[in-house]
């Protein structure tokens, strides 16, 4: 069975958090208390603002992403979490599943951002790999200092190194 990106349901919410266990590195990094609360998951995983996807192959769930098509002040799309089990970690799978997200979800956004924690330096080595660009320093909407990536689409990717 091909790989899919389905829409998160309140159903995910265990899967959701088993991948947020699987990830104490990234866990710590985001200084949150875990496990989330239903009420937490469903503000931020099932809300009117963001596309919440779960990426699955057959009954494996390999990645958990949620993005916002355009945010409010720079009209830019916006990556606010795209996590995978750290089992699935440095085998390329990460870079299969974003460009198969990106063909699908963003191939049409001609600007994509996302943020990235200072500390998370294996996060930052794979959005540099995937040709994304430091713009800016910047601040979360959990008030955590952040770096912001920067992508720009263009039919003419050599543009883009």
């Amino acid at each position: 069975m091909p790989l899919q990106f389905v829409p998160v349901t309140k159903k995910d919410f265990p899967i959701i958090q088993s991948i947020f266990a699987e990830n104490p590195h990234y866990v710590q990094l985001e200084d949150r208390i875990y496990p989330l609360s239903d009420d937490e998951l469903e503000e931020e995983f099932l809300n009117a603002d963001t596309i919440s996807l779960l990426c699955i192959d057959g009954d494996d769930v390999l990645a958990l992403i949620d993005y916002l098509p355009e945010h409010p002040t720079d009209h830019s799309t916006w990556i606010g979490l795209f996590i995978m089990p750290e089992r699935l970690h440095r085998q390329g799978i990460g870079s299969m599943i974003y460009r198969m997200f990106h063909e699908q979800y963003l191939q049409d956004c001609p600007v994509i951002r996302l943020a990235v924690l200072p500390e998370n330096v294996s996060g930052r080595r794979y959005w540099e790999h995937l040709d994304f660009r430091f713009e800016r320093q910047g601040v979360s909407d959990r008030h955590q200092p952040v770096e912001v990536f920067l992508k720009i689409n263009s039919s003419d990717d050599r543009m883009l190194k």
